[in-house]
C-alpha cells in the first residue's frame, strides 16, 4: 500500500450516471488483486472515497463508479490529465480456487469488482465457459459491461426487478432456480458483490448447499480506510470486523 498521485488517462460515461475512469500506474497494476480497493481523495471533499478496482490492462487501472452525491459528481467532471490522490491497493481480496466452477453474482454496481475477478478466472479456462455471471438490476438500462464478461468466457443470466429484460425478480431467485435445475461438473464457488439484502439471500441459499463456498465484497461507507477509525465495522459470526482491512471480501458463511 502506498500514497500515490496519478493523472487521469481517460474518463468515459458508460450509462446514465455511471462512469469509468482509468490511469496508468505500474505499482498498482502489478500489486492489485480482484477485490482490492483504492481510497481516492476528491477535490473539495473531506473524506476519501473507496472504489474497487474494475479491471487492469497492462499498466492501466480502471475504476467504475455511479454518481450518488457531491464527491462522485465532482469526480465525474474530471478530465484527461486531472490529478488524483490515491491510497492503495487496500483490503483483503477474493480467494481464487482453481478447481471449482465460478459463479459470479452482481447486484447493481456490485458488477464493478467482478470484472477484474473475471479477468483472473479466465486464465484458468480450459474449455467451455469460464463460469456464470448472474447480474441483477432494477431496469435494463443499468445492465453494463456484459460484452466484456462474454469475451472472458462467462455465460450471463440477467434478472431485472421490472421484468424489462430476462428474469423478473431478484437475482438470487434466478440463481437458486438455476442451481436446482443444472448439472455442474465441478464444485461451484460463489463470488458476489451487491446490496446487503442480496448477500443475505446468498447466505440462505448456501445453507442448502453445505459443500459450496461463497465470498462477497461488502459495500460499506468508510472513513480512514486503514482500520483505525472503526467506521466501517460489520458484525460477523466471529465478532466485529473492519471492512477496510479484514474485508472488503468476507466468506458469506462467516457473516450470515
Amino acid at each position: 500500500m502506498k500514497l500515490l498521485r496519478v493523472n487521469v488517462k481517460k474518463i468515459e460515461k458508460v450509462a446514465k450516471d455511471i462512469y469509468r475512469l482509468n490511469f496508468t500506474f505500474p505499482y498498482i497494476a502489478k500489486r492489485s488483486l480482484p477485490g482490492h480497493f483504492l481510497h481516492v481523495r476528491i477535490i473539495h471533499t473531506i473524506l476519501r472515497r473507496p472504489f474497487s478496482i474494475n479491471k487492469v490492462e497492462g499498466n492501466d487501472v480502471f475504476i467504475l463508479f455511479k454518481v450518488r452525491g457531491k464527491g462522485t459528481h465532482i469526480l465525474s467532471g474530471y478530465k484527461k490529465g486531472s490529478s488524483l490522490d490515491i491510497l492503495g491497493p487496500l483490503g483483503r481480496p477474493f480467494t481464487i480456487e482453481r478447481n471449482t466452477f465460478p459463479i459470479l453474482v452482481a447486484g447493481g454496481m456490485g458488477i464493478a469488482p467482478l470484472l477484474y475477478l473475471a479477468q483472473k478466472l479466465n486464465r484458468f479456462r480450459k474449455k467451455g465457459y469460464t463460469g456464470w455471471l448472474f447480474f441483477g438490476v432494477k431496469k435494463k438500462n443499468e445492465l453494463i459491461l456484459r460484452s466484456e464478461f462474454v469475451k472472458l468466457g462467462f455465460r450471463i443470466f440477467v434478472a431485472t426487478q421490472d421484468g424489462s429484460v430476462g428474469f423478473k425478480g431478484m437475482v438470487t431467485e434466478l440463481l437458486e432456480r438455476k442451481l436446482k435445475s443444472s448439472q455442474i461438473q465441478a464444485l461451484p464457488r460463489i463470488y458476489a458483490c451487491g446490496p446487503k439484502d442480496m448477500i443475505y439471500n446468498l447466505g440462505e441459499i448456501l445453507k442448502k448447499y453445505p459443500s459450496v463456498e461463497g465470498e462477497a465484497s461488502w459495500e460499506q461507507f468508510m472513513g480512514c480506510g486503514l482500520g483505525i477509525c472503526l467506521g466501517c465495522v460489520i458484525a460477523t459470526k466471529r465478532g466485529y470486523k473492519r471492512v477496510c482491512t479484514e474485508g472488503p471480501v468476507f466468506n458469506i458463511k462467516d457473516v450470515f
